[in-house]
């Protein structure tokens, strides 16, 4: 399959004035100041974990000290997937487009690469609630069921713990959000000390964040009461969360930037390849491809709500 002159009549057509569309600028990246960004060598990487201790016990005089076992976590596994776009153009498209659109070529696979990286990583989010995963984003978690679940289990038999509601974006729901991962436990049943300071949401819900967390006064009162939340979190908008990108416009999400365990694995990204040219049929060839896997280590950390009141 090739760019042909047939394919392309408007780009051999003197009498139009510009092509709409040939300014290619280089895309934002926004996954990588979300996700913890590693490298990796391997085909896949497996992370484990490994509780801490519970509080010390009051020993009398003369009396042995008690000893405790640490348990050994959920194992994950990040397998990496190879992603890959190529473009071909025939010599004569190329020496007559009068526009220069087939020389922006090789742009347009960069940043189609930049939107497939925000798609895989947003979908962890977007198929949050779906064990499993989905979209660009399988992946099964350690304690196998989805990020955001009222049934998380403990690897040492305590009691499950929620990290989701379905509440819309409010007061109320923030305050709830907050709370709940504050007093998340970890794996031995002590204080995880988890700090929220990050609120993500997709562009729908870029007014009512700043709202929240911006206004001096607290929101929807006529009392003259200080906001709380003013200044408390981060506000990150992500366009590949709205229903635009494939994801929820009523959807958000909490994080603590620093405690979470979303992990995107670079494996390999080769860059760009070519020309290569075909010496037969006159026809050039580029390729880009990279190599990735993304899910969650840990779903401590993060809180999510579907926002739909359901």
């Amino acid at each position: 399959m090739a760019e042909l002159r047939t394919n392309w009549p408007d780009l051999l057509n003197l009498n139009i004035r510009k092509i709409y569309g040939d300014e290619v600028k280089q895309l934002p990246t926004y996954y990588d100041k979300l996700f913890h960004v590693e490298t990796s060598s391997k085909k896949q990487e497996i992370e484990s974990s490994a509780s801490g201790l519970s509080t010390f016990v009051k020993t009398g005089e003369n009396q042995p000290v008690t000893y405790e076992d640490r348990n050994q976590g959920y194992d994950v596994t990040y397998s990496h997937n190879k992603w890959a776009k190529a473009i071909s153009i025939s010599k004569e498209m190329w020496d007559d487009d009068q526009f220069n659109v087939m020389k922006r070529g090789t742009k347009d696979l960069a940043n189609a690469k930049s939107r497939t990286r925000e798609h895989i990583a947003a979908d962890i989010l977007n198929y949050a609630w779906t064990s499993g995963g989905g979209g660009y984003a399988a992946f099964t978690a350690g304690d196998a069921v989805a990020l955001f679940s009222a049934s998380h289990p403990r690897s040492d038999g305590g009691t499950v713990q929620s990290n989701t509601v379905t509440t819309d974006l409010n007061e109320g729901s923030l305050e709830v959000a907050l709370t709940t991962m504050r007093a998340t436990l970890d794996d031995k049943g002590q204080l995880q000390m988890i700090t929220p300071d990050t609120l993500v949401v997709p562009p729908a819900l870029e007014k009512e964040a700043s709202i929240l967390l911006d206004s001096t006064g607290r929101v929807g009162t006529a009392n003259n009461d200080i906001n709380p939340y003013q200044g408390r979190l981060k506000i990150f908008v992500w366009d590949y969360l709205g229903s635009a990108g494939g994801g929820s416009d009523t959807a958000w999400f909490v994080f603590d930037s620093s405690a979470h365990k979303l992990i995107y694995f670079n494996r390999q990204d080769t860059g760009l390849q070519g020309p290569e040219y075909d010496f037969d049929n006159d026809v050039a060839k580029w390729k880009d491809e990279f190599r990735c896997s993304v899910g969650w280590s840990d779903w401590r950390g993060v809180y999510g709500s579907k926002g739909d009141n359901s």
